[in-house]
Protein backbone atom coordinates (compact mmCIF):
# COMPACT_ATOMS: atom_id res chain seq x y z
CA UNK A 1 0.00 0.00 0.00
CA UNK A 2 2.69 2.47 0.44
CA UNK A 3 4.73 1.57 -2.52
CA UNK A 4 0.82 2.70 -4.23
CA UNK A 5 1.33 6.06 -2.79
CA UNK A 6 4.66 6.65 -3.10
CA UNK A 7 4.24 6.16 -6.45
CA UNK A 8 1.48 8.16 -7.64
CA UNK A 9 2.62 10.96 -5.37
CA UNK A 10 6.01 10.61 -7.51
CA UNK A 11 3.66 10.21 -10.71
CA UNK A 12 1.84 13.72 -9.42
CA UNK A 13 5.17 15.14 -9.21
CA UNK A 14 6.37 14.31 -12.42
CA UNK A 15 3.14 15.34 -13.93
CA UNK A 16 3.87 18.93 -12.56
CA UNK A 17 7.03 19.17 -13.83
CA UNK A 18 6.34 18.44 -17.12
CA UNK A 19 3.47 20.96 -17.27
CA UNK A 20 6.18 23.65 -16.10
CA UNK A 21 8.42 22.22 -19.01
CA UNK A 22 6.03 23.01 -21.44
CA UNK A 23 5.12 26.42 -20.41
CA UNK A 24 8.92 27.44 -19.92
CA UNK A 25 9.10 25.76 -23.64
CA UNK A 26 6.34 27.75 -24.80
CA UNK A 27 8.04 31.20 -23.37
CA UNK A 28 11.37 30.37 -24.43
CA UNK A 29 9.98 30.10 -28.37
CA UNK A 30 9.40 33.99 -28.31
CA UNK A 31 11.72 36.97 -27.66
CA UNK A 32 10.97 38.49 -24.68
CA UNK A 33 9.19 41.64 -24.85
CA UNK A 34 8.41 41.66 -20.78
CA UNK A 35 6.65 38.95 -18.63
CA UNK A 36 3.26 39.42 -17.89
CA UNK A 37 1.93 38.22 -14.57
CA UNK A 38 -1.69 38.50 -13.91
CA UNK A 39 -2.70 40.00 -10.27
CA UNK A 40 -3.07 37.62 -7.13
CA UNK A 41 -5.35 34.57 -7.09
CA UNK A 42 -5.84 34.77 -10.69
CA UNK A 43 -5.41 32.07 -13.28
CA UNK A 44 -5.23 31.91 -17.30
CA UNK A 45 -8.08 29.20 -18.31
CA UNK A 46 -7.08 28.76 -21.73
CA UNK A 47 -4.50 29.98 -24.75
CA UNK A 48 -5.64 30.13 -28.12
CA UNK A 49 -3.73 30.63 -31.52
CA UNK A 50 -5.33 33.17 -33.53
CA UNK A 51 -3.44 34.33 -36.49
CA UNK A 52 0.21 33.51 -38.03
CA UNK A 53 1.64 35.58 -40.76
CA UNK A 54 5.24 36.33 -41.76
CA UNK A 55 5.93 40.32 -40.74
CA UNK A 56 8.43 42.83 -43.19
CA UNK A 57 10.44 44.65 -40.78
CA UNK A 58 13.85 46.86 -41.07
CA UNK A 59 17.55 47.07 -39.27
CA UNK A 60 18.02 50.54 -39.16
CA UNK A 61 22.39 50.92 -39.53
CA UNK A 62 23.83 53.89 -38.29
CA UNK A 63 24.21 55.49 -41.84
CA UNK A 64 20.85 55.52 -42.34
CA UNK A 65 20.34 52.73 -44.62
CA UNK A 66 17.46 50.17 -43.53
CA UNK A 67 17.86 46.50 -44.41
CA UNK A 68 14.73 43.92 -44.86
CA UNK A 69 14.23 41.20 -43.08
CA UNK A 70 10.83 38.97 -42.50
CA UNK A 71 9.78 37.40 -39.02
CA UNK A 72 7.14 34.56 -38.13
CA UNK A 73 4.58 36.22 -36.02
CA UNK A 74 1.99 34.21 -33.86
CA UNK A 75 -0.70 35.77 -32.49
CA UNK A 76 -2.34 34.55 -28.78
CA UNK A 77 -5.56 35.18 -26.99
CA UNK A 78 -5.76 34.42 -23.23
CA UNK A 79 -8.69 34.46 -20.71
CA UNK A 80 -8.28 34.67 -17.05
CA UNK A 81 -10.25 34.00 -14.57
CA UNK A 82 -11.15 37.32 -13.85
CA UNK A 83 -12.82 38.32 -17.25
CA UNK A 84 -10.25 39.39 -18.56
CA UNK A 85 -8.75 38.67 -22.02
CA UNK A 86 -5.13 39.34 -23.15
CA UNK A 87 -3.86 39.30 -26.89
CA UNK A 88 -0.47 39.12 -27.94
CA UNK A 89 2.12 38.44 -30.64
CA UNK A 90 5.06 36.16 -30.17
CA UNK A 91 7.88 36.30 -32.80
CA UNK A 92 9.38 32.93 -33.06
CA UNK A 93 12.56 32.63 -32.27
CA UNK A 94 15.23 31.91 -35.02
CA UNK A 95 12.83 32.31 -37.82
CA UNK A 96 14.18 35.83 -39.05
CA UNK A 97 14.83 35.67 -43.23
CA UNK A 98 16.77 38.26 -44.44
CA UNK A 99 15.77 40.04 -47.69
CA UNK A 100 18.76 41.95 -47.81
CA UNK A 101 19.82 42.26 -51.72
Amino acid sequence: MKKILLFALIASFVSLGSVGTLQANLRSKCQSVGQYTPPKGVYRLHRRKINKRWEKRYHCLPCGRKIPYEVFVVTYKERYSNGTIRIWDCVQNGSEVSLGK
